[in-house]
């Protein structure tokens, strides 16, 4: 089963503008750690919640100050679709 890591327009743009503070690829290494936790394959200690209301059925990584949201969607392949990334004060609004 492989995993497909998609960015959403804003996380992207997130990434553009804050390329020192979090890289793409460790972005990537905390999603995969967390579809590893969702699918109770790994007992990692990544902080994960599962949202509710505006962001019901995606997932929430926090790490620091900064969140990452994203979506998983099964099928052949799993494939994670990251809708946001941004600091705590901003991604909820």
């Amino acid at each position: 089963m492989t995993l497909i890591i998609s960015y959403a327009k804003e996380a992207d743009k997130f990434l553009r503008k804050n390329s020192t503070t979090i890289a793409e690829s460790e972005i990537e290494t905390l999603v995969a750690a967390a579809v590893r936790k969702i699918l109770k394959k790994d007992a990692s200690s990544i902080d994960l919640k599962k949202m509710k209301g505006k962001y019901r059925g995606s997932f929430r990584i926090r790490k620091g100050d900064l969140r990452i949201i994203f979506t998983l969607k099964k099928g052949g392949d799993l494939e994670a679709l990251i809708n946001d990334i941004d600091f705590r004060g901003n991604i909820y609004k």
